[in-house]
């Protein structure tokens, strides 16, 4: 991993030497890694949509076949093929991106080790916004400052992610069983995304909230003008 962390290092500080805002930096950052995982962030996309067009389908079979797991089963694998989808479709994509993120993150939890020298970030302006130091999280500014102003300014981005994060869900929410099974997972990922931001320096925070931006942004743009092409493959 280290060769992934010295690789993104390496590209976060071209960028900031291009425009020498460590913060924007961060922003651009985050673009870029956007855009390089963005085919397969579509494919995962394509799938949900997917997935949501059949899933009415699929709850009429959990109904009728409720005594029957085999038969249910069967008909299920008869139902994927019918729409040529398989539900390791959208599990893939995400797999496969993440080295790429693992590689961000290390990256910009340690920009002192893989993006500039000790003495360098030393000198560096941590200002971006309302925040004063990217490096420290939220519960660091309140454990030195208590309820104050700056401590309830650093919980702005965190909130926004987890605001974002909500919303990404409900993007990809479809109704029935199946999706009942969700509701835990996304109770926990927003816990944990809540977690992160409270925890984890204001920089990658800022990193995760853009991200998570990104991608409500392609959601909607994709449901919008770019909606799947169902094809039924006739028995």
């Amino acid at each position: 991993m280290t060769f992934l962390y010295q690789l993104f290092g390496t590209i976060l500080r071209f960028i900031y030497d291009l425009i020498g805002n460590y913060g924007w930096s961060i922003v651009i950052f985050s673009l870029f890694a956007k855009i390089i995982t963005l085919p397969l962030t579509i494919k995962q996309t394509r799938s949900m949509q997917m997935m949501q067009y059949i899933n009415p389908k699929m709850t009429e079979l959990q109904k009728k076949y409720a005594n029957n797991k085999e038969k249910l089963n069967e008909e299920m694998m008869k139902l994927y093929q019918q729409y040529n989808y398989s539900p390791l479709s959208g599990c893939l994509p995400l797999l496969i991106q993440m080295p790429i993120l693992m590689g961000l993150w290390g990256a910009l939890r340690n920009p002192e080790l893989y993006v500039f020298s000790s003495a360098e970030f030393a000198n560096i302006s941590q200002n971006f916004l309302w925040i004063n130091n990217m490096t420290y999280s939220p519960l660091q500014i309140f454990q030195q400052n208590g309820f104050t102003l700056v401590f309830f300014l650093s919980l702005i981005i965190p909130a926004v992610s987890v605001a974002l994060t909500i919303w990404q869900q409900k993007q990809t929410t479809s109704q029935g069983p199946s999706q009942q099974n969700m509701k835990g997972m996304q109770i926990f990922m927003t816990v944990f995304i809540a977690y992160m931001g409270f925890t984890f320096t204001q920089g990658l925070a800022i990193y995760w909230t853009f991200q998570t931006a990104l991608t409500v942004a392609q959601n909607l743009i994709m449901n919008k003008f770019f909606p799947p092409k169902i094809i039924e493959i006739k028995k």
